[in-house]
């Protein structure tokens, strides 16, 4: 296979998968993200586009035990009740949704400039539905407002 079948091969291998990524509720093959990133991989192997080593090799090992720790840590947050606590204190600072906003922009944003942007996401994502859910003044908007600016 010459290098423009392999990049045919890769761009229709990799649009199948993101196809399925993207339409899980389609419910045509009901894989979750890491099924179809895996069936992903797996086909650019078998169809030749990839060796087994360039896929091993691929895979970047200190960002799986970054995700697997800060997976953890938000897990143990959660039981012990700190996002909850911390929603209380952030609804209580915050006496409007456009404050409320404003503070988690302004703390997602300075945390962001100090640690890796999925440490916030792990950590803020969690925060930001337990202030929405605990909170009378705030509404959906400011949850996918914060979301897009924490993903940014």
């Amino acid at each position: 296979m010459n290098g423009t079948q392999k990049e045919i091969v890769a761009i229709v291998i990799f649009s199948f998968t993101y196809l399925l990524i993207s339409g899980r509720r389609l419910k045509v093959l009901p894989l979750n993200r890491p099924a179809a990133a895996l069936l992903g991989t797996v086909l650019m192997v078998v169809c030749g586009v990839l060796t087994p080593e360039q896929a091993y090799r691929a895979v970047d090992y200190n960002t799986l035990v970054l995700l697997l720790g800060m997976s953890l840590l938000s897990a143990y947050f959660y039981l012990a009740g700190f996002f909850d606590w911390t929603a209380d204190r952030v609804l209580k600072a915050a006496r409007t949704p456009q404050r409320l906003l404003f503070l988690l922009i302004l703390a997602s944003g300075t945390l962001s400039a100090l640690l890796v942007n999925d440490t916030v996401c792990f950590l803020f994502t969690p925060l930001v539905v337990a202030v929405v859910v605990r909170g009378k003044h705030a509404c959906p908007v400011v949850l996918r407002t914060e979301c897009v600016f924490v993903q940014c």
